[in-house]
């Protein structure tokens, strides 16, 4: 059976030429792990304004649900470009290229204004691609600065004029060189020594004029490293800015001009040192991919294309004998780290300086802001990121040094605002002034009800506009969509009794709401609830190491309260595999697991009490203390899917970190071997901290996603151990876990050589899921629960139901405790196939059950497996839960619809479990 991807056709709801791919967008499965990398969600918590949410607008424009209007022009324009998501994706979807694609549409049908209009068609189109006008402008500005014109606006308070972000950029403003660098470096340089290549070099147009320095000590650099040094005249401004601006007219006639004079320079590489610009041209193929005439060069131009730290890494640098004794952290250019990946280079050249100590900042990844223009453009988000970045910078460094002219001139303006003496340099410029040493020279349709809710929350906590909320009409899984009435974004446990109060009144549903990784629809609106979004309520509140508990809003990620306690030596036990975007209030309402639940639990057995707000509105705290007498009704809470009322505090349990952690590889050649000898690890009376099994598809993904490890192509079954605990017994653990697995046939297995090898494992399994975008552009993941015994006869019968079914179905899943998570792929786009796949999902849960399994282990019943439930309850034990639930919420407006099935007669539950209480009371 022929499974690769159909072509699809051009996007209907997209006027012109070079829309955005949907072949892009269609390797996109929602699964929520790009919004932790996401900046401008990670400060708006807004749905539309995540890597998944655009995609998700860029896709329902393309299938003409929503106009090409200002729905799609704010999400998609607010976008910082900055490839983090790119890095976190697991199926390696193209986000920047689909955001520049729909950019193009948009800047033709909605040509920009204003002051973002100025700044496209003056600067963008009509100054930046011509150096001579650039030159021109850099000595006007050269004259403002220097001939006292600078000094008489500033004492005349002309300045004040401006808006303070332009104010603040001004201040930092490096003075403009006398000549722009494509006048001070020779056309050509000579190697110093032997000749090793001959390259060319990008002098770009701000770094041709602002930066003319860096430019200078690049050329010196790589002529002290053997290399012939060429500056092609007809080279023009790389195109980047033009690209994030839409205007793809002028970007590829920039590329056109630049591809031709790099090719004839007959050059081995062509080196770049300005993040943006490299980033930009290795994309040149993309951006010509339909232009017959430069389709082939500009492939070839795109090999030889590469960054200055990359190449020098590559050919190998001489350390500079110059010293520069200092400290130096290092911010991460988001083209360079997320763009190119280049990472480590930068570092490994500033450690090789003598006298220079690296510090590591804390989050050197996070987006400064500045992304091409965009401070000017946005400049209250850009200002918003610059100070998180800020936080960042260790105290008492001297330098901060990056890769990129955006960030040099915004971290610059960081430095300016806080009052810093950091000097903000390129890698590059400290390198250059290390050899310069050597030789001792120094260098919505209610509108009543939105108005009430923005008085509940203010007037930025509520979205009511079709395009706003369509990013909210699904969760993970995305077999099912609705419309939400509005959104609400409450920041604490009194706003959200203020707004469940006033729905409770009005007798409004509503649906509370974490990150949207959850796989079951428990947050998919069934069309005209409210969502009551709380990624906003994201603060850690309060650690008690030495009673080893911490109190966290819902919002607040599962991996960041790790990270928090991590040094000093504690962590968070439940590691779902989105813990890096999933929230705890998420966690606590699906009773999330995670790999390592066989162990240490799911989050049941970590949550020690809540706070949470009732369907009517009344705030309640429940339990607080371990083993407190009386009812659990906070484990009657944990896992109840948002049905009994919305958490707002949650009160955890700390983990000391074990003393030692030993994970163990093993490959089979068959699934039964792999299985028998799972069972047999746990009858040895080992209990591992996780025991993981992928099959033969799995690992085809997981392969071909962002984390690959190696795994040979024609293994049946990969099982990942993990044992823990004192380190004195670890290793006599894995004797026997090695022995184990040699006694069923395996091919290999062995223990990880490293951490840096355990943890690619790791990351390797945790990404799974969204790999799946490498195979199928849709899928959709069961959560079945096995007897371990039963593994073999329950994956033949999953095997079967694929066949029976003609879809591919991988299996992932936490073997030690028979969780088992069928990925079912399918394609929408082919009639029928997503309904087999969903016949299939059901059928796998009833082979589940009959075994003396369950229908979910950790990802909850939710729109998806709420009529499975009757493979599992009776209908008296349905109308119990029923009953159970409305003790709580009464009226059903809370997450209405979810988890349990309606009874077979709706009007009589209670009556109904009336009659069965006086029955047991009479028996």
């Amino acid at each position: 059976m022929n499974h690769s991807f159909h072509p699809l056709p051009k996007p209907e709801g997209y006027p012109f030429s070079d829309p955005p791919d949907p072949n892009k967008w269609s390797a996109c499965i929602h699964c929520g792990m790009c919004l932790d990398a996401c900046p401008t969600y990670q400060e708006e918590r807004l749905e539309h304004h995540s890597p998944r949410g655009r995609i998700h607008l860029i896709k329902a424009v393309g299938e003409g649900r929503l106009g090409l209007n200002q729905g799609l022009y704010d999400p998609v324009f607010q976008c910082l470009d900055c490839r983090a998501c790119e890095t976190a994706c697991p199926s390696g979807v193209k986000v920047g290229a689909l955001i520049e694609e729909a950019r193009g549409q948009l800047y033709r049908a909605m040509p920009p204004k204003g002051w973002k209009g100025l700044v496209s068609r003056l600067f963008l189109r009509h100054l930046f691609p011509y150096p001579g006008r650039l030159h021109v402008l850099g000595r006007l500005m050269r004259f403002y600065q220097r001939s006292g014109l600078r000094m008489f606006a500033k004492k005349a308070g002309i300045l004040k004029w401006i808006p303070a972000h332009l104010r603040d950029l001004e201040a930092v403003l490096p003075e403009i060189p006398k000549r722009p660098s494509r006048g001070s470096i020779p056309e050509v340089t000579p190697a110093k020594g032997e000749q090793r290549c001959r390259v060319a070099l990008l002098t770009g147009c701000v770094m041709d004029v602002v930066y003319a320095g860096i430019n200078e000590a690049t050329v010196h650099v790589l002529s002290r490293n053997g290399c012939e040094v060429v500056v092609p005249k007809g080279q023009r401004c790389c195109g980047a800015l033009q690209v994030h601006a839409g205007d793809r007219k002028t970007a590829k006639m920039l590329a056109r001009q630049n591809i031709d004079a790099f090719l004839q320079a007959g050059v081995d590489r062509v080196i770049v040192n300005a993040a943006g610009c490299g980033s930009a041209m290795k994309e040149y193929d993309e951006l010509l991919k339909n232009d017959p005439d430069y389709r082939e060069k500009a492939a070839e131009f795109v090999s030889r294309v590469q960054d200055v730290t990359a190449f020098l890494s590559e050919i190998g640098w001489e350390a500079p004998q110059g010293r520069l004794d200092g400290r130096v952290t290092y911010h991460e250019a988001c083209h360079l780290a997320h763009g190119q990946g280049i990472r480590s280079q930068p570092r490994e050249i500033l450690r090789s300086i003598p006298g220079l100590t690296l510090i590591e900042m804390p989050g050197a990844d996070r987006c400064c802001g500045s992304a091409g223009v965009y401070n000017l453009t946005y400049p209250d988000m850009a200002g918003r990121l610059l100070e998180r970045k800020m936080d960042d910078v260790p105290d008492g460094v001297d330098w901060i040094a990056t890769g990129n002219p955006g960030c040099l001139l915004q971290m610059a303006m960081g430095v300016g605002r806080r009052g810093g003496r950091e000097r903000v340099v390129h890698t590059i410029e400290l390198l250059d002034e290390a050899y310069r040493r050597e030789a001792g020279r120094e260098q919505n349709g209610d509108e009543g009800l939105i108005d009430e809710l923005m008085r509940c929350v203010g007037d930025n906590g509520v979205l009511f506009r079709h395009e706003e909320l369509v990013s909210y009409e699904c969760d993970a899984y995305t077999l099912q969509k609705a419309l939400p009435r509005a959104v609400v974004f409450p920041k604490d446990t009194e706003e959200v009794a203020a707004v469940v109060r006033l729905l409770n009144e009005r007798k409004i549903p509503f649906i509370p709401r974490g990150a949207g990784t959850g796989l079951s629809g428990g947050a998919t609106p069934t069309g005209g609830e409210v969502i009551i979004s709380l990624v906003r309520m994201n603060r850690l509140l309060h650690v008690d190491l030495p009673n080893r508990r911490a109190v966290v809003q819902p919002g607040y990620i599962n991996l960041h309260l790790t990270q928090s306690v991590a040094g000093q030596g504690y962590y968070y036990a439940p590691d779902p595999s989105s813990q890096q975007a999933c929230t705890i209030g998420g966690n606590v309402g699906e009773n999330a697991g995670g790999a390592h639940c066989l162990k240490y639990g799911v989050t049941t057995n970590h949550v020690l009490g809540v706070k949470m707000v009732l369907p009517d509105g009344e705030v309640v705290e429940l339990g607080g203390l371990p083993d407190e007498p009386g009812y659990d009704l906070v484990g009657l809470v944990v896992g109840s899917e948002g049905t009994l009322g919305i958490v707002t505090e949650i009160t955890v349990r700390l983990m000391k970190k074990p003393e030692g952690v030993r994970t163990v590889l093993a490959l089979f050649d068959e699934v039964s071997a792999a299985s028998e000898a799972v069972s047999d690890i746990i009858a040895a009376g080992i209990l591992p901290a996780a025991l993981e099994m992928m099959d033969t598809l799995a690992i085809e993904a997981v392969e071909k996603g962002t984390f690959p490890v190696g795994y040979p192509r024609d293994i049946a079954a990969v099982l990942l151990i993990e044992v823990d605990g004192v380190e004195s017994g670890l290793d006599d653990q894995i004797e026997r876990i090695v022995d184990v697995c040699r006694k069923h046939r395996v091919r290999e297995v062995r223990p990880a050589a490293s951490e840096a090898e355990r943890q690619r494992w790791w990351a390797n399994r945790k990404t799974a899921f969204g790999a799946v975008g490498t195979l199928s552009p849709d899928y959709l993941v069961q959560d079945g629960v096995i007897p371990r015994s039963r593994l073999p006869e329950v994956l033949a019968r999953i095997e079967e139901i694929g066949r029976e079914k003609g879809i591919r179905i991988a299996n992932v899943f936490h073997a030690g405790d028979g969780n088992l998570h069928p990925l079912i792929m399918f394609d929408s786009r082919v009639p029928g196939e997503e309904e087999r796949a969903v016949q299939a999902g059901s059928e796998i849960l009833q082979v589940c059950v009959e075994v003396g399994g369950s229908i979910t282990g950790e990802h909850g019943v939710g729109l998806e497996k709420r009529e499975e439930m009757r493979y599992l309850f009776t209908e008296e034990e349905l109308a119990i839960q029923t009953a159970v639930r409305e003790v709580f919420n009464p009226e059903n407006l809370c997450n209405p619809g979810k988890m349990l099935p309606a009874p077979a007669r709706c009007g009589e539950v209670k009556k109904h479990v009336s009659e069965m209480v006086s029955q047991n009371h009479l028996d």
